[in-house]
């Protein structure tokens, strides 16, 4: 009874020992992903202007027009999962994008033939920028690090793993330059 009891604690507590160790593949220094801007077919389009708004998150979008929320949108493919056409949405400059344009609503759209599939939106937590695609996988995708710019020489960061379903943020981390002037981050 008391082996199962301590193997049992020991699983449980064994994410929080090893979460600190994604950290070490996110390049302190930012190299972005440089991804390849898209234009989605009407079809495709259509199907993400219908699922944008209903996935806002906090950004208060809700009363804007509709067309001008889906004619700001930047559209990628984000190279998450091999022989997946995965698509990483960003909102535009104003509605769901902050003023200094860094920060704002993000979502990650895949397709199931017609019917769009959500896999991250501002709903948990999927905002900022693009900061990095670290190689690690988990149910066939790609992790997911995003920035929220805070301020000269500071951003925040987010670390996405897929659960199998969509995305989920597992840990948190800020960029800052350490005692010897390089950038690091610190994570929790």
């Amino acid at each position: 009874m008391r082996l199962a009891i301590f193997v049992l604690l020991s699983s449980l507590a064994l994410p929080a020992q090893t979460q600190p160790d994604i950290w070490k593949q996110v390049n302190p220094f930012y190299n972005g992903p440089g991804l390849q801007s898209v234009r989605p077919s009407d079809a495709q389009l259509a199907a993400m202007a219908r699922l944008i708004p209903t996935h806002q998150g906090d950004w208060g979008c809700a009363g804007r027009n509709l067309n001008d929320l889906i004619r700001g949108l930047t559209l990628e493919v984000i190279p998450l999962a091999p022989g997946k056409t995965v698509f990483l949405v960003e909102a535009g400059r104003g509605c769901a994008r902050g003023g200094q344009g860094a920060n704002g609503a993000m979502w990650i759209i895949q397709f199931n033939g017609a019917t769009p599939v959500l896999l991250a939106s501002p709903d948990n937590e999927f905002q900022g920028w693009l900061y990095s695609i670290p190689p690690t996988t988990s149910h066939g995708y790609k992790d997911i690090v995003l920035g929220w710019h805070m301020g000269a020489g500071e951003a925040d960061h987010t670390y996405f793993r897929f659960d199998g379903k969509s995305y989920a943020a597992i840990s948190h981390g800020t960029a800052i330059a350490g005692e010897d002037g390089q950038p690091k981050i610190v994570h929790d």
